[in-house]
C-alpha cells in the first residue's frame, strides 16, 4: 500500500504519494586543493551521503578499487593521474556496478567539458565549486545509479532464468528420448523380420505402446506444469472437501497401500484447481515414497497466519535429506534412491510453482526415515 505524505499549505491540506527516500551514495571526491575538498565534503554530507576524499589521482584510483564508490567527483587537473585518465580507468574497470562520474573543470571550458565527456564523464561542475550545483548532480547520480542497479539485477535474473530454462530443456529432451528410442527400436525390430512371429510382434507392440503411454503422460504433466500461475481464480475453499475429492480419485492406490489419510478442516481462499493438484501430488508422493512394510499415514492440516494460509501434508515415509530438499523442487529432478518408483520428477516442482503463484513458497522439513512434512505458504489474497 502506498503511504501518503501530508503537505500543509495555509489552511489547505494536500495529500499525495509519499516520497521514496533515496539510497545513501558513497561519493569519492578528488582534488589537490584542500579548500575545494572541504566544500565538496560538506555538500556531499549535507545531502546525506558518505564522502571519501583524495588529494591526487593515483590515491583516488586505489580508493576507487577498494571502496567501489557510486559517484566520483574528480578535478580535471591534479598530480599523478589526471581527471581524464581517472575517468578512462573507471570506465574500463571490470565491475558490474555503474559509477557516476562528475568532472570539475576550471571556468567550464568547452574543450575541457567535451574531453571529459569523451573520457566517460556523466556531468561536470565548474570551479570555484558551488555546493548547490554539486548537490543537484548528486540527485541525478542517485537516479542513474539506482536505475543501473535495477537493470543489473534484472539482467542477472534473466541470465539465471535462461540457465534454468536450458537445464530444464536438457532434462526434458533426455527423459523423452529414452521412451522414443525404445519405440523406434521395437518398431524397426518388428519390421526387419520378413516372416515375423505373431507372438514376438505382439510383445514388441506392447513394449512400444507402454513407452508411448509413458511419453504421453510426461507431456501431459509438462503441459500442466507450464499452465500453473497466470490468472488465479481465488475463492473460499474447504480443505476437507479438497482432500475428500483427492481421496476419491486416489481410492484404489490408497486401498492397495493400506494408507490412513486424515484431514483437519480449514476454510481459506485459493485457486481450487491448483490446490487440488498440489494436494494430489503431495498425497501421491506420500504413497509412492512410503517405507517398505510400513503402511502410509498421511495427515493434511492447515492454519491461518498473519501473512496468509499454511497448508501442510505430513507423512511417515522415507523422508528427504536436507541436502536434497532444494534439488527435489527443480523440474524433472529425481533422487534415484534404492526402492524409489519411477516418476516424472514434476510433483514437488508443480507444488512449489503453485505456492509461488499464490504469492508464497514451499518448504520441506522432516527427518530421513521418519517422514516428510511439505508446507505450502499461501499469501493473503
Amino acid at each position: 500500500m502506498t503511504k501518503n505524505r501530508i503537505v500543509v499549505v495555509g489552511e489547505l491540506v494536500v495529500r499525495g504519494p509519499a516520497e521514496e527516500p533515496g539510497r545513501v551514495l558513497r561519493v569519492l571526491v578528488v582534488d589537490d586543493d584542500a579548500g575545494s575538498l572541504l566544500v565538496a565534503r560538506a555538500a556531499v554530507e549535507q545531502s546525506g551521503h558518505e564522502c571519501i576524499t583524495a588529494a591526487d589521482g593515483d590515491t583516488a584510483w586505489e580508493l576507487y578499487r577498494s571502496h567501489q564508490p557510486h559517484v566520483v567527483v574528480a578535478d580535471l587537473q591534479m598530480p599523478g593521474m589526471d581527471g581524464l585518465s581517472l575517468c578512462r580507468a573507471i570506465r574500463t574497470a571490470d565491475t558490474d556496478n555503474y559509477t557516476y562520474l562528475v568532472l570539475v573543470t576550471s571556468h567550464g571550458s568547452r574543450n575541457d567539458v567535451l574531453a571529459g565527456m569523451d573520457a566517460g564523464a556523466d556531468d561536470y561542475v565548474t570551479k570555484p565549486l558551488d555546493p548547490f550545483h554539486l548537490q543537484t548532480r548528486l540527485f541525478a547520480a542517485q537516479r542513474v545509479t539506482t536505475l543501473h542497479s535495477h537493470l543489473a539485477d534484472a539482467l542477472a535474473a534473466a541470465r539465471s532464468s535462461n540457465e534454468r530454462l536450458a537445464d530444464f530443456t536438457g532434462r526434458v529432451s533426455h527423459d523423452l528420448r529414452t521412451p522414443l528410442t525404445s519405440i523406434i527400436g521395437y518398431v524397426e525390430l518388428g519390421s526387419m523380420d520378413p516372416d515375423p512371429d505373431p507372438a514376438e510382434v505382439a510383445e514388441y507392440l506392447q513394449i512400444a505402446g507402454s513407452s508411448a503411454r509413458r511419453m504421453l503422460s510426461m507431456v501431459e504433466e509438462l503441459l500442466a506444469f507450464a499452465s500453473i500461475g497466470g490468472s488465479l481464480e481465488r475463492k473460499e475453499l474447504a480443505l476437507a472437501d479438497l482432500v475428500e475429492a483427492v481421496r476419491v480419485d486416489m481410492s484404489a492406490g490408497l486401498r492397495a497401500s493400506g494408507a490412513f489419510l486424515t484431514c483437519e478442516d480449514l476454510v481459506f481462499v485459493a485457486d481450487e484447481a491448483q490446490m487440488r493438484m498440489a494436494l494430489q501430488n503431495l498425497i501421491n508422493n506420500a504413497l509412492a515414497y512410503s517405507r517398505p512394510g510400513v503402511p502410509p499415514v498421511i495427515r493434511v492440516e492447515g492454519h491461518h497466519s498473519e501473512a496468509g494460509t499454511i497448508v501442510r501434508v505430513v507423512d511417515n515415509g522415507k523422508g528427504i535429506s536436507v541436502g536434497d530438499r532444494a534439488r527435489v523442487v527443480e523440474p524433472l529432478v529425481r533422487l534415484h534412491r534404492d526402492g524409489d518408483p519411477t516418476g516424472s520428477g514434476l510433483g514437488l516442482a508443480t507444488c512449489s510453482r503453485i505456492a509461488a503463484a499464490h504469492g508464497g513458497r514451499l518448504e520441506i522439513t522432516g527427518n530421513p526415515g521418519q517422514g516428510t512434512t511439505v508446507s505450502l505458504f499461501l499469501a493473503q489474497a
